[in-house]
């Protein structure tokens, strides 16, 4: 189970990275109070939607002829109200008790915050609660799709927590622990994932054999960047955030591994790197290699200058002169379609890295 301070950085960090969350736990836990609670200490409103005993009409819009003969779909009361305050949480309760036309309406809610015609505000952030299906009345799995929209979260307070609650009220929570990322480590992050992916494939699109396993989090190209996004949000050292997360989003056992990989990867910061290429064993592993240079790569394309540009085909060079030419010619390629306006492959590239750049396209004259 998850801690109540973990929990609140969770819904944190996936609602600034726009993630649903999903808490998952027993009857009368207090999921209901923790999510009013969050929305009261925030000042915005929070809307309930009882899966339970809505139709599919009441998320998907019901159909509405227009003035001009079209037919629109107009969103149920509580999607406006988010809507005209700009900000809260859109409470998705009783998820597992919601009948698979209702899963169905929901999935544009989850990933794309879209009720009807109608677009929710980047300020709403979407939260579900849910018992597991054989705690639940008339309960039913997740279907496969709605689950891997999800970060999924088991919730249990402890005793003390809960005492806490009760005594002080729900709406005074734990801080969070989120932080606000730049763009160079939401591109560092980014390198992380893209690395792991590199170094296993395998663990791109897996999905699993069991309806159980289907119904909760396991790794997707959906998941894969979602993890991408809300990890950015949850400092490095922050051990407790960064494994429920990867968790809730990818499922465990690929979890572990990836959380494995970057330990072992202690990738060097890009712009150190960008200094000194020197600084990394260009003849490592081809997925370290590969990692390392995303984040040269995202560095630059987050500075966004020409001498930033120039400059991050240094690490590029170092690595194909020690042996990575392959990882170098595929690094090649999205740092080229970040070139700004004007800027020019160095020479020293052109004429030592000429392999390299006709593999991305670039060319003699670049």
């Amino acid at each position: 189970m998850t801690d109540l301070a973990t929990v609140v950085t969770l819904l944190d960090a996936c609602g600034r990275a726009r993630v649903s969350v999903l808490l998952i736990s027993e009857p009368g836990v207090g999921k209901s109070s923790l999510v009013r609670g969050l929305a009261a200490a925030q000042g915005v409103p929070c809307e309930t939607v009882l899966g339970s005993i809505r139709e599919p009409a009441d998320v998907a819009g019901l159909p509405v002829v227009q003035p001009d003969g079209s037919v629109g779909l107009a969103a149920p009361g509580w999607a406006r109200r988010l809507a005209e305050a700009g900000a809260g949480i859109a409470f998705l309760d009783e998820l597992t008790t919601s009948p698979p036309a209702v899963q169905a309406a929901l999935l544009a809610v989850a990933l794309e915050r879209v009720v009807g015609d109608l677009v929710l505000p980047d300020g709403v952030q979407v939260v579900a609660g849910a018992n597991p299906p054989e705690s639940a009345a008339d309960g039913w799995e997740l279907s496969p799709p709605l689950a891997n929209r999800f970060c999924h979260v088991q919730f249990a307070p402890t005793v003390d927590e809960w005492l806490d609650g009760m005594t002080v009220g729900w709406a005074a929570p734990p801080a969070s622990r989120a932080i606000t990322p730049d763009r160079v480590r939401v591109e560092a992050i980014k390198a992380l994932v893209t690395g792991f992916v590199k170094a296993k494939p395998e663990h791109l699109q897996a999905f699993p054999a069991t309806e159980a396993g289907q119904g909760g989090p396991w790794p997707s190209r959906r998941s894969w960047a979602m993890l991408a996004a809300a990890l950015a949000f949850v400092r490095d050292d922050d051990t407790a955030a960064r494994q429920a997360l990867t968790f809730g989003l990818v499922g465990e056992g690929v979890g572990i591994e990836f959380l494995t990989w970057v330990a072992a990867a202690d990738l060097p910061d890009p712009a150190a790197v960008v200094d000194d290429p020197s600084l990394v064993d260009w003849r490592d592993r081809p997925d370290r290699v590969w990692a390392v240079l995303s984040a040269v790569v995202g560095w630059a394309a987050a500075q966004g200058t020409v001498e930033a540009w120039r400059s991050a085909w240094r690490p590029l060079l170092a690595a194909a002169e020690g042996g990575a030419v392959d990882v170098a010619a595929a690094a090649a390629r999205p740092l080229s379609l970040c070139r700004p306006r004007s800027a020019r492959v160095p020479a020293a590239v052109r004429t030592t890295f000429a392999p390299v750049l006709a593999a991305a396209g670039l060319g003699a004259a670049a």
